[in-house]
């Protein structure tokens, strides 16, 4: 919490001759303090809308420079500082019995007038900021952010409204002091809508751009798709055709046996196609992720462009290339068991 001293003479030290010259001018000098110990007191108003005005630069500032990649209109920033107003009002002092109290308790209304349209372009620009830099989700707007937040600031007409307390401290030697309360999260809400409007072009041009990228990303993601889908398609032929030379191999080899050597071989034989089928679904389901680049086929170096579709194709074509691998394994077996 930041505070803003006011420090009031509450006597004079001049020696004046004279009774009723110095109650004169005592007299004065109650007044003043008595004025100045009051919530509506213009001075103090005065003092907390500059204090509020000096933050708000300082902040948009530092705003402006933690997202300096987006370029900030800067003859636009000048007239919105120039022209921004800090306006306190609707003020009501909390404190029950002021004459004796030590400290005012004062509530307002912060009214912050933003120049003329300016309120239009930074809901533009809330709604256009790069994905990166939102600061919202969905369809949220400038408005809802900025009345989500614990203050409630309500954003309209070009202006800014939200409570504000403060309050004033008598104190032994300085006099007067204010003590400006939640004024932090009014001057966020001021600087947000100001870095919004001053980096609205900023966000159009990086939008197009990246949707610009993003357009080249998609065709040539589609071509290397289209690719990947022509490459399985040919290693899938070739595995297809291959299957069924096996399969026509696995069966010739078989038929070459007589009645006595199949009975010999046929429990063996069913145990074997059960357990042909069953490793074969087992190494299919193994992703190419897990493979080595060693291990991969040509077609499957392309497994960055697939979708479900070819992630499914390449499942059943990893299970064509295992039965394969095992039907020719025991043809070799097959004629090589009764010698």
């Amino acid at each position: 919490m930041k505070k803003l001293a006011l420090i009031t003479a509450l006597s004079s030290t001049l020696l004046i001759s004279g009774c009723d010259f110095f109650k004169h001018k005592k007299d004065e000098t109650n007044a003043k303090e008595m004025s100045e110990w009051s919530c509506t007191n213009q001075d103090n108003i005065n003092q907390i809308q500059q204090y509020l005005k000096d933050e708000y630069l300082k902040q948009v500032d530092k705003n402006l420079r933690d997202t300096n990649y987006y370029e900030a209109d800067q003859v636009l920033l000048n007239q919105i500082n120039s022209g921004l107003k800090f306006e306190i009002k609707n003020i009501r002092t909390v404190t029950t019995d002021p004459k004796t109290a030590t400290q005012l308790e004062c509530e307002s209304q912060l009214v912050v007038h933003f120049p003329k349209g300016l309120q239009k372009r930074a809901e533009n620009a809330y709604l256009e900021q790069p994905c990166e830099e939102c600061e919202s989700e969905g369809n949220t707007t400038l408005r809802d952010h900025l009345e989500a937040g614990e203050y409630k600031l309500t954003l309209d007409n070009d202006t800014l409204k939200g409570a504000f307390n403060y309050d004033i401290t008598k104190t032994d030697k300085e006099g007067l002091s204010l003590n400006v309360q939640n004024q932090s999260a009014v001057i966020d809400g001021v600087a947000l809508v100001t870095v919004n409007a001053v980096q609205y072009e900023a966000y159009v041009k990086a939008n197009k751009k990246n949707q610009e990228q993003n357009e080249k990303s998609n065709v040539e993601n589609a071509e290397q798709t289209a690719l990947a889908q022509k490459s399985m398609d040919i290693r899938k032929k070739e595995l297809d055709e291959d299957k069924a030379k096996q399969v026509d191999r696995l069966n010739q080899t078989w038929d070459r046996f007589t009645d006595e050597q199949k009975a010999q071989l046929q429990q063996d034989q069913s145990e074997w196609f059960e357990k042909r089928d069953v490793d074969c679904k087992v190494i299919s389901q193994k992703s190419v992720g897990q493979l080595s680049d060693s291990e991969k086929e040509t077609y499957q170096k392309q497994s960055n462009y697939w979708d479900d579709a070819l992630s499914a194709q390449n499942q059943e074509m990893q299970y064509t290339n295992c039965f394969n691998q095992r039907t020719a394994e025991r043809i070799i077996y097959l004629n090589n068991v009764f010698n």
